[in-house]
């Protein structure tokens, strides 16, 4: 039998069937939440100046369905690596409010998963080829269950944000997300260096070093999250070959993270709708690359995010393009090496 990924169409919502009253109908189909469970609702929280994000009334419809189900409900994100306005526990807190998310909205309190400076964790196995294991954020690793909620769209580095991202990114403190990313770790090419310094400050971790006519990169100290890539007038950041694909690879791997530290007690709702090119992690919004599509869910990550990006192809394939086109990266890669490690599968049934 093939995975069921549950399907709300945006060409049904109406006066009577809104978004909200649609993720109503499908939570029952993938909840995982039993009597008394402490249940982690995971989210992104958005950048502050990005305003296409996951809306604080479809968090609180999930918090309330998490409630009538006799679950103990937080929501939840986790510090980044890069300098904004998410880099610890007091700027995430601070910033999730600015867009919206407070405890008054959506009726729980929000809870930065791996703490004031994003170094509380559990290391988890999870025999990858790649990773042996992860460090899975502390809140998400000890609750007792979970609700991922994703907005889709498109990443610089994955070609496509959903569920899989969430878990192999979003779930992990800083030291596991170093290590996904650390396959990026740049140098810097002599010869289109100007020396302007305009590289320095983009790094939160103090890697990037101004010579006299060339700036350097501190591999030491580097954690490989490519702040600095946008920054350089001359294009003189150079990534290593194969990156894209390495990075994938360690995302896909690191999903298995959360899954393991809850049993597979985890239920995944795509928001599909405004399918910005960036990441939510993005501090503005460009334009959508496709149409708004409607809702997924599923209680298998690799299978929603399949379902999605096959939603989001056909949409797309009116006007001759797919999203690998919005970054030249397929976002099936790291889906492929999700499947390999156990987090799922990609063949899936739509039941709409």
């Amino acid at each position: 039998m093939l995975n069921e990924v549950f399907f709300r169409s945006v060409k049904d919502v109406g006066a009577k069937n809104n978004q909200p009253e649609q993720i109503k109908e499908l939570f029952p189909e993938i909840s995982p939440v039993k009597q008394d469970d402490i249940v982690a609702i995971k989210m992104h929280t958005g950048e502050y100046g990005n305003t296409t994000h996951i809306r604080p009334v479809l968090v609180r419809t999930v918090v309330d369905l998490v409630r009538d189900a006799g679950g103990i409900p937080f929501v939840t994100d986790t510090t980044t690596l890069y300098k904004g306005m998410k880099l610890n526990a007091a700027e995430l807190i601070w910033s999730a409010a600015m867009n919206g998310f407070t405890q008054a909205s959506m009726n729980a309190p929000f809870i930065v998963a791996d703490g004031l400076r994003g170094d509380e964790a559990v290391r988890v196995d999870i025999a990858g080829s790649m990773l042996k294991d992860i460090n899975v954020a502390s809140a998400i690793a000890k609750a007792d269950s979970m609700i991922v909620l994703s907005h889709a769209k498109g990443h610089p580095g994955s070609g496509f944000g959903g569920a899989v991202k969430n878990l192999g990114m979003g779930c992990l403190d800083k030291e596991g997300k170093t290590r996904v990313h650390i396959v990026g770790r740049p140098t810097i090419d002599p010869e289109k260096c100007i020396a302007c310094g305009e590289c320095i400050d983009i790094c939160a971790w103090n890697a990037l070093v101004l010579g006299d006519t060339c700036a350097s990169v501190d591999h030491e100290l580097c954690r490989g999250e490519l702040a600095c890539l946008d920054s350089c007038p001359q294009e003189a950041i150079i990534t290593p070959d194969n990156m894209d694909v390495n990075m994938q690879r360690l995302l896909g791997e690191a999903a298995l993270g959360p899954i393991k530290c809850l049993s597979g007690r985890i239920g995944y709702i795509n928001w599909i709708y405004d399918l910005t090119p960036g990441c939510d992690c993005f501090n503005f919004s460009a334009p959508n690359f496709a149409e708004d599509i409607g809702i997924t869910a599923s209680c298998d990550p690799v299978a929603i995010d399949m379902a999605t990006i096959d939603l989001i192809n056909e949409t797309m394939g009116h006007h001759g393009r797919s999203i690998t086109d919005v970054w030249g990266i397929d976002p099936v890669i790291h889906l492929r090496y999700a499947e390999q490690v156990g987090c799922g599968k990609r063949e899936y049934d739509l039941v709409a």
